[in-house]
């Protein structure tokens, strides 16, 4: 064969290789897509990381790294392709950005396979991947949303030792079972191997669905419940910031807050910016506010604005929340929201690089510019008992994209042992797409991980109630005015993972090190079993 001939066949081999790598990543990305909600196909997150594990057969460094990006990018284009209602520099950081958590984890995998060999690596991938999501949810730039447990949502009854390991458990668990499924076309000429791997993977998935059978029937043993009200005024997110809309907005929440009192209320929740005014140096509508409050009896729950000033003249503003009691006296219970969406309500490292916050807005993209809050807070609502007696409960508030976050909610509710958890959102930005449903079903696993019940206004939906295993009690559909009203449980226990936090995902991150560093101090694995 002389090197023409040659050539020509190298080259036909590679643009093959190619091919089968990009439908690979393809038919991984999609399948991995479609597990998400609204679909309650979260089944197919149990093999459609197989295709991507052969994507990065025999890689080099170089194309684990291509073919890591390539993936990854796929995998954020259908997850997240609502962005780019939100927000242009939001949908240029998913695409840039996100991406590269799948690089990390190519190469890592590549390096444990070429150092330490297949069986090795089978063992890793599931801490691998684990301590990649867990470390993708960190910091100013943290973005939990496709995290693979959140797949699992209408599978309550696989989903319940989410109370011990968070939803990082979940996802170690969909992984092996992804190992499993990916070694047993490795291994199908051993008979023997075959039939442990298919009694493995029996009994990956009989263990959580045996213990969820045991737990879930029992209900919440507190018969002390309180009759808790969201409103969902279906405002318009693009019109409501405009002055001229604020009154007829505030008349929506008013009349539905007073329905809500008719049906027996003792606390009525708004959604995120509701009052779309600064809400402390506008008195029209604080005024309005408290006068609603004392009227019903009732405290409210509402977003709004909020702003600080500084002595030299300048301020910062906030996403906030604030509580308005019956005869209030003093200043107003407030939270700052201190997870901010990046790119969305604030560009990351501002205060650092300023350069970086006048380059942006010179171009207008419409990022925010809000500051994050700085402090948990718990919000000490008075309730009126049937005994007429007026007693107060513990309840924190979430603001929208804060409810992604395991590790953030779960120190709210132990910050002073709360009694139930609200989230507060306004998901209008992302239309008719899969992100409301999918945020919505978020909340299930901080019902889970915390056992607690929640309450959920959004303001377009879906708004919600949710009990202490992840069970909806009611719901609103999208893009309606709706009142949901309902007795929900009061919190009686603490989970293992309220108490102690992430455990296991640390432990599962650490992990990660003795192959690694096995690995550094030898060279590449030579290897006859399947690589």
């Amino acid at each position: 064969m002389g090197d023409s001939e040659l050539d020509s066949t190298v080259n036909g081999n590679q643009n093959k290789q190619v091919k089968i790598r990009l439908f690979l990543a393809v038919l991984g990305s999609t399948a991995l897509a479609v597990a998400f909600p609204p679909s309650r196909l979260g089944f197919m997150a149990y093999w459609a990381l197989v295709p991507l594990f052969f994507m990065l057969r025999n890689c080099s460094y170089k194309e684990a790294m291509k073919w890591g990006y390539v993936a990854g990018l796929l995998i954020n284009f259908w997850a997240l392709y609502w962005i780019k209602w939100v927000t242009l520099p939001g949908l240029v950081g998913a695409v840039l950005f996100l991406p590269l958590y799948y690089v990390l984890y190519a190469v890592l995998h590549t390096f444990i396979r070429q150092r330490l060999g297949m069986p090795c690596l089978l063992i890793s991938i599931p801490f691998l991947w684990t301590a990649v999501e867990f470390i993708r949810s960190l910091g100013v730039l943290g973005f939990p949303w496709t995290s693979l447990a959140y797949t699992q949502t209408y599978y309550l009854s696989l989903i319940q030792f989410a109370s011990i390991t968070s939803l990082y458990g979940i996802s170690f668990w969909i992984v092996s079972l992804n190992v499993l499924i990916w070694a047993l076309f490795l291994y199908a000429s051993n008979k023997r191997a075959v039939l442990l791997l298919y009694s493995l993977l029996l009994i990956l998935l009989l263990f959580p669905w045996v213990y969820g059978r045991i737990v879930i029937p029992g209900e919440n043993q507190s018969t002390e419940k309180i009759r808790v009200a969201v409103v969902q005024g279906n405002i318009d997110p693009f019109l409501k910031a405009e002055t001229d809309q604020w009154d007829k907005s505030f008349e929506i929440y008013e009349r539905l807050s007073r329905k809500a009192k008719a049906e027996g209320a003792q606390l009525i929740i708004w959604p995120e910016t509701a009052v779309s005014s600064y809400l402390r140096y506008t008195p029209e509508y604080k005024t309005r506010l408290e006068q609603l409050a004392t009227e019903l009896k009732t405290p409210i729950i509402t977003g709004a604005y909020d702003a600080e000033f500084n002595r030299d003249g300048g301020y910062k503003t906030y996403n906030g929340v604030f509580l308005i009691s019956p005869d209030q006296h003093g200043p107003m219970q407030r939270y700052a929201k201190i997870q901010l969406v990046p790119f969305g309500e604030r560009v990351p490292f501002t205060e650092t690089f300023p350069q970086i916050k006048s380059f942006l807005e010179s171009f207008e993209l419409g990022e925010g510019n809000f500051s994050p809050g700085k402090s948990l807070v718990t919000f000490h609502a008075p309730v009126s008992r049937k005994s007429g007696a007026r007693d107060t409960i513990k309840v924190p508030v979430a603001v929208c994209f804060e409810s992604m976050f395991s590790e953030l909610i779960r120190r709210f509710i132990e910050h002073e042992q709360a009694d139930i958890m609200a989230i507060i959102t306004n998901d209008g930005w992302f239309k008719r797409s899969a992100a409301p449903y999918h945020h919505a079903q978020a909340a299930v696993f901080r019902a889970i991980e915390n056992r607690i019940s929640i309450a959920r206004a959004a303001n377009t939906g879906i708004s919600l109630f949710i009990d202490t295993y992840g069970r909806t009690l009611k719901t609103t559909p999208l893009f309606e005015k709706a009142l949901l009203v309902a007795d929900i449980s009061l919190r009686n226990q603490s989970t293992f993972f309220t108490t102690h936090g992430h455990i296991f995902t640390i432990a599962c991150t650490v992990m990660n090190v003795f192959p690694i560093l096995i690995g550094l101090f030898r060279g590449e694995h030579e290897s006859s079993s399947p690589a």
